[in-house]
Parts: structure tokens; sequence; C-alpha cells
């Protein structure tokens, strides 16, 4: 008996307990009548002598100084495990005891051990994912990302980046009409020209939706806007609710819009977020508290459409660094009164103002189209009154590059006659809105010829070719009269080429798509 428990101790310093109880023989218990001989007990050894020298061990944690309270503890579950097992109480049975007694092994439910934060994260990390798990992951995430910048995008509104917006505006400080902002042209693409109108075509994504309000427009330019408070662009004078004009009345920030739609102005109540819409006309007010209505605009001169005497058709053509009217040149007979009718054909929103009998912009014998802002495929009109013999120009505030010139005259303006001159050739040409009927023509070298031109379009047309420098628009020019003609309209061209060859010719209004030739033999 001596020698088991020493058997027992050995094993407990080299695995860390005394084996388990199963694996004892089981002692034999005396017969009744009988006493249980035990034998002394040896004394016991020491360490050294009695266990081998074992390798040396490494631990986490603090072990030397709770040596000697493991293995009380040891001996106390080694006295209770042989208590239990003297009353009956099974121990915790190894399956590999069963293989060695050669007995068979009852089931026994094993107690489910308790989830704690450490065994949760150490499934965590030993938890194996697909390949496919995180790629997916990724695509989700970005088409998230996406998903939100197209909404925020949404939400901005208009402008948006390639929109080419036109609003005119008017400031008035105590009544008195201030003279345009100076030109300014911001990164975002919100500026204007000093012509009296907000430009909005956004280059980046500041520049669209809020981007574009009145009150960022007033600072791109170094201005202030707000409900109280106003500073013009290119100004250090402020002006504030409260403070008094000279007439000693006190003078507030207001701000009025008339829209195309509608044609009547209106007041805002709030315009901290207000922008403006194309075709929009603005009116920025400090001054006594007015009313919206009907404003006299003293820029211009308004005669009533019903004393037209006749209508002449333009055509305003391109974007803001093409833009053109057709026809540029457009003869009135003095006090003629003309009513011209604008057609916007181009890719952005335009307008048309004629500088007046004085020779300047923005005085009150001006003449300007109605609506101010023609947008693209709409219509306007300006009626036009000149007594004196002269030329006055005419442009488009939102493209300074599109002008032309009225031109009044006593002289007669060339129209067709009842009995035309005599010719060699004549042909017949049909004007489509995009081709000539036939394009291509064939006379004889130094004969007179005569078009007559028959224009079964919709919009104005004429027929112009090129002389034997082979450029358009130069002297040696050959123009059909009237200079452009209207739908349903005819006119001719009358001329004579001597130097053989292969002219081309076209349509003003359609100059790369309505062309044509004619070949001198």
């Amino acid at each position: 008996m001596a020698e088991e428990r020493q058997r027992r101790r050995r094993g407990r310093r080299r695995g860390g307990g005394g084996g388990h109880p199963s694996d004892r023989p089981t002692e034999q218990r005396p017969e009744e009548g009988q006493t249980e001989e035990r034998p002394e007990e040896a004394e016991p050894q020491s360490v050294e002598e009695s266990s081998p020298p074992s390798r040396r061990r490494f631990f986490f944690g603090r072990r030397r100084g709770h040596e000697g309270e493991a293995g009380e503890k040891a001996e106390r579950g080694h006295g209770e495990r042989e208590e239990r097992q003297a009353a009956g109480t099974p121990a915790h049975i190894s399956p590999l005891s069963f293989w060695r007694r050669g007995r068979s092994r009852t089931y026994r439910e094993q107690p489910v051990p308790k989830q704690t934060m450490g065994r949760t994260l150490r499934r965590l990390r030993g938890m194996y994912l697909p390949p496919w798990v995180p790629v997916m992951f990724i695509v989700v995430v970005v088409f998230g990302i996406l998903g939100v910048l197209f909404v925020v995008r949404g939400v901005t509104g208009a402008p948006r980046n390639g929109d080419h917006w036109h609003a005119t505006y008017q400031t008035f400080i105590c009544g008195q009409r201030q003279p345009h902002f100076p030109i300014w042209e911001a990164s975002q693409g919100i500026h204007t020209h000093a012509d009296g109108i907000i430009h909005m075509h956004p280059f980046t994504p500041s520049g669209e939706g809020a981007g574009a309000r009145l009150v960022k427009w007033f600072e791109y330019g170094g201005g202030k806007l707000t409900q109280s408070e106003l500073r013009k662009p290119g100004s250090r004078e402020e002006f504030k609710n409260g403070d008094l004009c000279d007439d000693g009345r006190e003078g507030f920030v207001q701000v009025f819009v008339t829209t195309p739609d509608i044609g009547v102005e209106e007041k805002l109540e709030d315009w901290s977020r207000y922008i403006p819409q194309d075709g929009d006309r603005v009116r920025i007010v400090f001054g006594p508290e007015a009313e919206a209505g009907l404003v006299e605009q003293e820029d211009r001169t308004v005669i009533p459409e019903s004393e037209a005497a006749r209508t002449v058709e333009i055509e305003v053509t391109g974007a803001e660094g093409d833009a053109a009217f057709v026809p540029d040149s457009i003869e009135l007979g003095p006090g003629e009164t003309v009513k011209l009718l604008v057609r916007n054909t181009g890719s952005i929103s335009h307008s048309v103002r004629v500088e007046g009998a004085d020779g300047l912009y923005e005085t009150s014998d001006d003449f300007v189209s109605e609506p101010e802002i023609i947008q693209p495929g709409e219509e306007g009109y300006l009626i036009v009154r000149l007594d004196e013999v002269g030329e006055v120009e005419f442009k488009d505030p939102t493209a300074p590059g599109a002008i032309g010139t009225l031109v009044v005259t006593d002289e007669p303006t060339g129209e067709v006659t009842d009995a035309p001159e005599e010719v060699d050739v004549t042909f017949d040409v049909s004007m489509g809105d995009n081709f000539f009927e036939p394009s291509e023509l064939e006379v004889e070298a130094g004969q007179t010829f005569r078009i007559n031109l028959t224009n079964a379009g919709e919009f104005i047309h004429n027929l112009r070719i090129a002389g034997a420098d082979g450029e358009f628009e130069t002297g040696d020019d050959l123009v059909s009269t009237p200079k452009f003609q209207t739908g349903g309209e005819s006119g001719e061209l009358v001329g004579q080429i001597d130097k053989p060859g292969v002219y081309s010719f076209r349509s003003d209004s359609q100059s790369t798509e309505m062309t044509g030739t004619i070949t001198v033999k």
C-alpha cells in the first residue's frame, strides 16, 4: 500500500496530478469478522530521491509563490476522491480506464462549459472565412459609398456640371439703380461678366446645386448678402437693416424675383437657399419696405407689339464661345417699327439687346428682348424703331462674341423685281432645314446664271457661294437676295464665274450641314 501511494505521488510530480482514480487497483474490503490489516507506512521520500529528474517547464504567470498551496489542493482533491470511491460514488471516469479494465462504459452527460468573453474571442480568432467573403464585403462597401454619393448629388439639385444658365439682376440702393458688379471668374463657374447677368455653369461639384445660391454668388465676387446685410461685390460699403437713407427713412435688405413661368415679380422672405434659375430676373434692394409687383425697367424702351409694321426673323445659335446671329445685319427704314422675332437654336440660353440711337448699352433708349433670357428651343421678340439713318449695334449679353447690326437707310433693300434680268442658265433650288435639293450644279465658265431659291423648311436660310479664293465671308462671295429667306419665302442669286473649277456654297444658318457645289467648266 505504501508503494502504491509513492507511485501516485511520483505521478503527481511528473504530470501535475496524481493520475486518475480509475487507474488504481480496487482495494479489497475485509470480510465480516476480520479486521483490516494496514501495513506500516514507509517514511516519505524526498523529491530528489523518489522522482527522476524532469524537464524544465515554462509557465505564464506566477508559480513559485503558490507551489505549496497547489500541493495542499492536490492532496485535498485526492482525499475527496478516495472518500467518494469508498462511499460508492462514481468518479470522473476516463475512457481509457474502461479499456484497461475490460469493462463497458456507461454514458454520462458532460457539463456544458460556460461562455465567457475570452472563449468567444478565441472562437472568432479561429473562425475560417472562405476567400469570397472579404471580396463581397469590399464590393458592398464600394457600392454603398457610390449610392451615398448618388443620393447626395441628387439632393444638391441643379444646376449641375454641364448646365449653362443665365439670370439677369439689378441692384437698387435707396431708390438709386447701381452699376453692374465688376467682372469676376470663380473657380466654381458661378460668375458675371459685368453685364448684368448671373452666369451659372458649374465647373466643379462645389458649384452645383447649393453652390450656385445667390448668397454664394455674392461671396464668390467678394460681396455679402444675408437676411439683414448687403455688401456689393467690388465695394467696401455695407448696408444693414435699420440704416437710414438720405431721406431719413429706414432701409432693409430685400430680394425680388420674376420667374419665366409666372412672369410676375415675387418677394422672397428667405433667400438664403434661393438658387437663381435659368431665365429668372432678380432685383436686390436696400431701402424702405416695398411690395412686389411690376417694376418699370429704366434701362430700356418698350414699344407695344401692335405697332409693328413687319416682322423679321433672327436666329441665335451656338453656345457662349461660338454664339452668332443669323442674319447679323438687318435693314430698316427711318422711323419704321419692326418686330424682331428671335428663335434660340443654340445649346444655351441667349438674349438680345439693341444699344439704341445713343450708341450706348444699359441706357433708356435700348431695346431688349422679351423674355430677356430666351431658353434653348424657345422664342422671344423685341420691337425696335430708329429714326436716324445709320448703323446701330445689337448683341447677346450672355455671349459677348454674338454681335449684329441694324442698318437704317433710305435706299431700297434689293428686293426681287417682277422683271428679272436676262441670264444664260437658270436653276431651281429647294432649301430644307439641313439640305439643298439639288446640291450639285454645273455651268459653263463666263455664263450668267440665276438660282431661284425656295425655303421649304421652318428656319431661315440663304445661299452663299465662296469666290475664287475658296473662302467664305470674303469680298468675292456671291450671296442670295434678300440675304435670308424665312420658311415659305423665295429669293434668288444671280452671278457669273469666269474661272473654271469647283466652288462650294452653303447656307449661313447651317454652315456645316447645309452645303453644295457648283462646277464651272
